[in-house]
């Protein structure tokens, strides 16, 4: 494992999540403990599909851009420094209009040893 990397230099990985984006892990999931996160950049127009996670919270990280996110019922403006973010269970989103770009990195907090095992068996 690298201790420092720059984020241009990571792993890029493949999701079948919408168009315009790409995915970059930061931290594998199953390598640091129950912790995993990655890098995200979307070009738009474009929309993330929508979804739960059942066994992780979840947090972004905007680093560059602007978009909107969905938590829930409600839509949210997001740019450079904002913090969302997605309990357990909770329905979330992106998207972007047309000449929008958006960057920002999520960090999972997966509850149990087994939560995660179960996690990596179905990937």
């Amino acid at each position: 494992m690298k201790y420092v990397e720059h984020l241009d230099e990571l792993e890029h990985y493949e999701q079948d999540s919408g168009a315009n984006i790409t995915y970059q892990f930061i931290v594998r999931p199953g390598t640091m403990g129950l912790l995993s996160g990655g890098r995200v950049r979307l070009r738009g127009p474009t929309a993330k599909s929508e979804d739960t996670h059942s066994d992780w919270d979840q947090v972004y990280l905007v680093i560059a851009g602007s978009g909107s996110v969905r938590v829930g019922k409600k839509v949210y403006p997001v740019c450079p420094g904002c913090i969302v973010r997605i309990p357990k269970n909770t329905l979330h989103g992106v998207s972007l209009k047309k000449g929008e770009k958006l960057e920002y990195c999520y960090f999972n907090a997966f509850a149990s040893d087994a939560i995660l095992k179960r996690h990596l068996k179905s990937k």
